[in-house]
């Protein structure tokens, strides 16, 4: 790409990478995959190029992870460069009208969700995505961290260990987490512990 703030990364060097480049046909099923692959992998954030979009690819694609998209057609040079700049340090900056229907669907795609809507240098209305955490979910997400099991957590905090299983399993739920460890990484990365 010619942009010395920018390096791209090969399959050695994946522990480096913060931006993952998705370029595809059609936002599906099949690119939702791959997104999953990508963050099991450990990258954070994904912008997707694609030249064709529909609702449901789409939603599909945000719960799968992906952070940014780009139609093919005004994929330049300058404007790639822009949008993984926009993905490494703001995370998150889909469309408000899709962040609203990714919200509103049954069930949801985006639960709980934040919205800030703000103006891209192009003047273009945008939001970003935040999940947030109760108080008490983002204690037991730190205890969980720290290496604590379900018990020592329900001792720590003064609840029953039915109460944590519960709190752990809507954290995952809404994190979209394989496992405890995953939501963790997913917690650490979006700055939620």
């Amino acid at each position: 790409m010619g942009q010395p703030t920018i390096e791209l990364v090969g399959p050695a060097d994946l522990a480096r990478a913060r931006v993952a480049l998705v370029v595809t046909e059609a936002v599906d099923q099949g690119a939702a995959r791959m997104v999953k692959a990508i963050e099991r992998d450990g990258i954070p954030r994904v912008v997707m190029v694609a030249s064709r979009f529909d609702e449901a690819g789409v939603l599909t694609t945000v719960a799968a992870g992906v952070t940014n998209f780009m139609r093919r057609s005004e994929a330049t040079a300058a404007r790639l460069t822009e949008v993984i700049r926009q993905a490494d340090s703001s995370g998150c900056q889909l469309p408000e009208g899709l962040l609203k229907k990714a919200a509103s669907v049954d069930p949801p795609v985006v639960a709980e969700a934040v919205m800030d809507t703000d103006f891209d240098a192009g003047g273009r209305r945008s939001a970003t995505l935040t999940v947030c955490l109760s108080t008490r979910e983002a204690e037991v997400m730190r205890l969980v961290a720290d290496g604590y099991d379900t018990g020592d957590i329900a001792d720590q905090l003064a609840y029953s260990e039915s109460t944590i299983k519960g709190v752990l399993a809507k954290v995952m739920s809404r994190l979209e987490a394989r496992n405890r460890c995953h939501a963790v990484a997913v917690a650490v990365r979006q700055g939620l512990i």
